[in-house]
């Protein structure tokens, strides 16, 4: 039976192709779950931040006049919805 070059090519190329949409798609899935990591921490350190809010806005007397204004600047900044 003679080797089929044209056959040997065209199996080569498919196994390259098949390589490269794998790679591909590994990194799409890699890229999508760091996403999903940077959101979750992102989501975290929100929650976290307006824990401190509510801790904070219990001892507005122990902040003078000018701090508590700064602190309410932030907090309205933070809280702020585009």
């Amino acid at each position: 039976m003679p080797f089929d070059v044209a056959k040997a090519v065209e199996a080569i190329g498919k196994a390259t192709e098949e390589g490269f949409s794998y790679a591909k798609t590994a990194k799409e899935k890699q890229a999508e779950t760091q996403l999903i990591k940077i959101n979750k921490r992102l989501e975290d350190a929100v929650n976290i931040a307006e824990e401190i809010f509510l801790y904070i806005d219990k001892f507005e007397d122990r902040f003078s006049e000018n701090e508590w204004g700064k602190y309410i600047k932030l907090k309205r900044k933070f809280n702020k919805k585009d």
